[in-house]
């Protein structure tokens, strides 16, 4: 059965989830203590059995908790063989494709819907149950003699439904000769008697329960095809050397007192699956273990057994794992790096490989053994935070991993990392947002609604494309010039006014440019483009740590010509801000802060206001007007904010306010560009492509 859609109410953090509709590999993003956990959480309670706390019903929800409130409520898909066994053991019904499960605050057992299949509500007595079939050898029993009945236990036949093929066996058999004996001067009645006990729809795996069509179908569900939520939280690590004394002390329940005890050993459980996935029995062991050739030849097989079920999910090269056995008991998990040339390299103990890589190994173990347990099998899987400690390169493999090791599982997860994030389709991508002031969780299907700060890992992962086409040569070799900035507003502004001025010569169409994260990202960003094809060239400002960028760009092989500074008839500029006059800058600062400060004092300010202050440029100097009104609560002088500002202006074409000279300006910043790039072309006719290559090698 697959989960197709959800909804979860008054559950710790959430009041109402909303109907959920979710994939086959569903990631969960949010912040840190948004409500992922309690989501995953909140479907385990449509597990049989499972146990519903007061301490995780809502608080804010208490009056509507007096009342019978679906907790968890899920809509699943059959597949085709679940669709063959309902209509085998229920052929007059339709086809059944889907089944709703829920769990309420004041029923301890989960319940099911079948949506518009109309069934049977009263006792049903051609149902082949157990209780009719319970009843069948009752009624027999009244028509036998009376002198034989007296003598009949049917203590079986009264009970609940033997919970397995083997109990309702024995039961039966245990009947059956106890029935014997009592009528075996009554050939005829023993006669009937094996007509009924032989009988097909006697067999177990023919009866239903349930005295009714509907609560027969219940059952039924129940006991064969009710899904399974496996929530995993902590992935246990193995480290190298297992004390054997201390595993074995665990496996028989013996636990010490101390908490370092506890602490070492909440991995058993994979050492236990290392061993199974090994097979190596412990007992056997103990038998080898004083004979070094034996213990050496259990233990070589062991670990080819293990090192064949691990490779198929592991990523990158091929591993061989060594299980050895050392003096104290203990058993080493010795790795090596099996190279496509035959070449094994890196051998040592687990514990001295990464974090990463340990946890990889372990993550695989458990899930290996558990799946060829069949312990997860058709389990709806939930993972909190899986491949935390991974490499991005990793985490990117994980979504395989995953598929491998689940097979036909479906696979819920929580996480922060936009590399964990495999399918970007509504449904497999959800987002989990609080509400602080209400300390309410909310999920978003539709997750582009949801806040930017959010969204941070799904923006970062839906920006991967561009990450590879950087390291792809041949987009670089054959891709426009890349122009690389210090700032989000350089780039807002040379886009912006390359629209408003509409200048064929010097527009920056030909041009892709790239905002560096900030000042000390511009060296590394523009070596990255340079070396893998690009013609890159860096914009920069003034300031002494762009000087500094400059004479390191020198140092690492770029040409004078690629960088380009703000300049205007041969005088530096500090920053593209002061390409723009200074009284039409004033306006948005004024429109804006106008509204924002109206409570602190703000009043227009003039040319003069920011002239008469000290500074290289007029951020230097609007900054330190804002700096003489801390105490007035301005806060600080947000310049992205007044770029921001003008830029939506020039898209509406509410541009009144800039004039020609501000136009102009802006046009002898894009000749200069333009004319940079020409002479680079000229002087180098060669790409620096095979160059940087060659020196890379």
């Amino acid at each position: 059965m697959r989960l197709r859609k959800f909804r979860v109410r008054a559950y710790r953090c959430i009041h109402d989830s909303g109907e959920i509709t979710v994939g086959d590999l569903a990631a969960f993003i949010g912040r840190n203590e948004s409500g992922k956990t309690t989501i995953l959480q909140a479907l385990t309670l449509l597990n049989r059995g499972e146990q519903v706390s007061e301490l995780d019903l809502c608080d804010e929800m208490s009056d509507e908790l007096k009342e019978e409130i679906r907790l968890a409520e899920g809509e699943f898909e059959l597949n085709q063989n679940e669709m063959e066994m309902v209509k085998e053991k229920f052929p007059g019904l339709p086809e059944m494709k889907k089944i709703r499960l829920f769990r309420t605050n004041q029923n301890p057992k989960v319940q099911y819907e079948f949506d518009d299949i109309e069934l049977g509500e009263e006792e049903n007595k051609g149902l082949n149950s157990w209780e009719n079939f319970a009843k069948q050898i009752i009624e027999f029993l009244d028509t036998i003699p009376n002198h034989l009945r007296i003598q009949v236990n049917t203590s079986f036949f009264e009970g609940d439904v033997p919970n397995s093929q083997e109990s309702f066996d024995r039961g039966m058999a245990e009947f059956s000769n106890q029935f014997h004996v009592v009528a075996m001067q009554e050939p005829k009645v023993i006669e009937e008697w094996e007509k009924i006990y032989e009988s097909p729809e006697s067999q177990f795996s023919n009866l239903l329960s349930g005295k009714s069509e509907k609560t027969a179908l219940q059952n039924f569900i129940e006991s064969e095809l009710h899904p399974r939520f496996v929530y995993f939280s902590d992935y246990k690590k193995i480290y190298g050397n297992i004390n054997l004394n201390e595993y074995m002390r665990e496996e028989k329940g013996e636990r010490a007192d101390s908490i370092e005890y506890v602490e070492e050993f909440d991995k058993a459980e994979t050492v236990r699956n290392l061993f199974y996935l090994a097979e190596l029995d412990m007992n056997e062991l103990e038998e080898v273990k004083e004979s070094p050739s034996k213990c050496i030849k259990l233990l070589n097989a062991a670990s080819n057994r293990l090192t064949s079920k691990l490779n198929p999910a592991w990523k990158g090269d091929p591993i061989h794992v060594d299980l050895r056995y050392n003096p104290g008991n203990i058993m080493s998990v010795v790795i090596s790096d099996v190279h496509k040339d035959g070449t094994v390299t890196n051998t040592g103990l687990l514990n001295r490989r990464a974090e990463g890589f340990k946890w990889t190994f372990s993550f695989i173990v458990n899930f290996a053994a558990e799946t060829q347990r069949a312990e997860l099998k058709e389990a709806i899987l939930l993972l909190d935070e899986p491949a935390r400690n991974l490499h991005p390169t990793q985490q990117m493999g994980i979504s395989d991993l995953l598929k491998n090791l689940a097979g036909s599982n479906q696979v819920l997860y929580a996480t922060h990392s936009p590399f964990m994030i495999f399918d970007y389709t509504p449904g497999n991508l959800l987002v989990v947002e609080l509400d602080k002031r209400k300390h309410l969780s909310r999920i978003f299907y539709d997750y582009w609604n949801a806040d930017d700060k959010t969204l941070t890992p799904i923006l970062y992962g839906l920006s991967r494309g561009q990450v590879e086409s950087i390291v792809d040569r041949e987009i670089g070799t054959n891709s426009r010039p890349v122009i690389i900035v210090e700032t989000m507003s350089d780039s807002m502004y040379l886009n912006a006014f390359d629209k408003f001025l509409q200048d064929p010569n010097i527009s920056m169409n030909p041009l892709n440019v790239v905002a560096a994260y900030n000042k000390n990202s511009v060296l590394p960003l523009a070596i990255f483009y340079r070396n893998h094809g690009y013609r890159t060239f860096i914009l920069l400002d003034n300031t002494e740590e762009s000087k500094q960028i400059s004479a390191q760009l020198v140092s690492n092989e770029f040409s004078p010509i690629q960088t380009i500074f703000f300049e205007l008839e041969g005088k530096k500029l500090e920053s593209i801000e002061d390409y723009i006059v200074l009284e039409d800058y004033l306006h948005p600062v004024n429109q804006t802060y106008e509204i924002k400060l109206r409570r602190e004092g703000f009043s227009n300010l003039a040319p003069e206001d920011v002239l008469s202050k000290e500074g290289k440029g007029n951020l230097e100097k609007l900054k330190k007007i804002w700096q003489e009104h801390s105490d007035d609560d301005w806060g600080q002088f947000n310049n992205e904010e007044i770029t921001r500002y003008i830029c939506e202006k020039i898209s509406l074409e509410e541009t009144s306010f800039l004039s020609d000279k501000t136009k102009d300006q802006f046009r002898s910043l894009y000749r200069l560009i333009a004319e940079r790039i020409r002479q680079y072309q000229n002087v180098n006719a060669k790409s620096d492509l095979d160059k940087f290559q060659k020196a890379k090698a």
